[in-house]
């Protein structure tokens, strides 16, 4: 059995085939507040797993999905203020590190220096 889409095929009233488009699915509905605050939230803890160097479960099709959505349904702001915080939130986390690294690292030093300068005088 074939499918023939010419327009000579016959009908039982002699017109011509008709021509079906599918279009696909959207949904009009606009995001409420709630919705995005629980998307960015999934988007956060995505966040947090690529900063603890954990990202090997994500799926980065899945997170542009949701970023994406977030700006289509007006939510952009909470998209930007809330990535501006998270990103500021790890890098004083991880700027505190550093500056606890390097304050011992200069203790260590110094301590290193005074035993030096001490034993240098002893000879």
């Amino acid at each position: 059995m074939s499918y023939n889409n010419n327009n000579n095929s016959s009908n039982n009233n002699g017109s011509s085939a008709r021509k079906f488009t599918i279009k696909p699915f959207r949904s009009y509905t606009q995001m409420d507040s709630h919705s995005a605050h629980a998307t960015f939230s999934s988007l956060a803890s995505a966040m947090d797993e690529i900063n603890n160097r954990n990202a090997s479960t994500l799926s980065f099709e899945e997170l542009y999905r949701n970023a994406y959505n977030l700006v289509l349904h007006k939510h952009g702001g909470l998209l930007y203020e809330g990535v501006q915080d998270r990103l500021g939130l790890h890098l004083r986390r991880s700027g505190g590190r550093l500056v606890r690294l390097a304050r011992e690292d200069s203790a260590a030093s110094g301590v290193v220096s005074a035993s030096s300068g001490s034993a240098s005088a002893m000879l």
